[in-house]
């Protein structure tokens, strides 16, 4: 381990430290070239998540969230929003900045590739519930009993991991309609188009509860909701599924699911942004007057 100059000062010098992550300088610029970036996913992922206002981690919260690995980077809007009404309705967490993967991307690749053994398959198994279990023994090392997961794919799979405790491990959306079931709660008049999406494909998180959050979006008083077919897979044509929408003179959707909100959203611009991709925690925002 190398000692750092305090001229500046030990802040400073730890900063530095915190960047190169325990990485010997030649380590560093192999991860430059090899990746592109000098950072580690971790030190990235704790920057996004306190510019979008998480706060500080609680440890003495019953609430352990796990952010995910992709979600902080390719949903930064949607986790945004997310953490503002979590925030906002008063739900505290503790987190750690030493979460893994849920593993879910090798074991779908280890589908996807041709020719692949069942072998290697229950390999990457093994190893995904291997990394479940290790966040899990986070929460439990500092004390929490609950298990939050930010991502949709994060909660389906560890649901799975787990069948023998489905009340410990939750999609942040449950928490979100703990608090927001029992409000009375109005909008000005607003159309707006639900796709909850097939759950067919990979990892067929028909396990979350879904048809919750589609209730709670009926208690609001001013929201009419269209509900869209879900015959279609955003992730085979989104395209399709903007067309119905605009043949119902829609101009707004809410997608709940994280990756039906990923590609609709990405069509939708394609298309020119006639029909505009909201996610939930963006329209309980409205809700609110947030």
């Amino acid at each position: 381990m190398h000692k750092r100059n305090v001229k500046y000062s030990k802040e400073f010098a730890e900063f530095i430290e915190y960047l190169a992550a325990g990485r010997s300088l030649e380590e560093q610029v192999d991860d430059c070239w090899k990746t592109g970036n000098h950072s580690i996913p971790s030190v990235l992922r704790t920057g996004v998540l306190r510019n979008i206002g998480v706060k500080e981690a609680n440890p003495k919260s019953e609430n352990f969230i796990v952010w995910s690995c992709y979600v902080p980077f390719w949903s930064t809007n949607k986790l945004r929003d997310t953490v503002k009404i979590v925030n906002a309705l008063g739900i505290d967490y503790n987190y750690s900045d030493k979460e893994v993967c849920c593993g879910a991307p090798m074991v779908q690749d280890s589908r996807e590739i041709i020719g692949i053994s069942e072998e290697r398959k229950k390999e990457m198994d093994a190893q995904a519930h291997k990394m479940r279990q290790f966040n899990v023994d986070l929460a439990e090392k500092s004390g929490q009993k609950i298990m939050v997961y930010a991502c949709q794919v994060c909660a389906a799979v560890v649901k799975r991991s787990f069948p023998d405790e489905p009340e410990r491990h939750r999609f942040i959306y449950d928490l979100i309609m703990d608090k927001m079931e029992n409000m009375d709660l109005k909008i000005e008049p607003t159309t707006i188009g639900f796709f909850e999406g097939c759950h067919k494909f990979y990892p067929h998180n028909s396990n979350l509860d879904w048809k919750r959050y589609r209730k709670l979006l009926g208690t609001v008083e001013g929201l009419e909701i269209i509900d869209l077919p879900r015959k279609i897979c955003c992730k085979q044509d989104a395209n399709a599924i903007l067309e119905n929408a605009e043949k119902n003179n829609l101009t707004q959707i809410v997608a709940p699911d994280g990756d039906c909100h990923y590609f609709l959203r990405s069509a939708a611009a394609v298309r020119g942004g006639k029909v505009e991709i909201k996610n939930l925690p963006e329209v309980l925002l409205v809700v609110l007057g947030k």
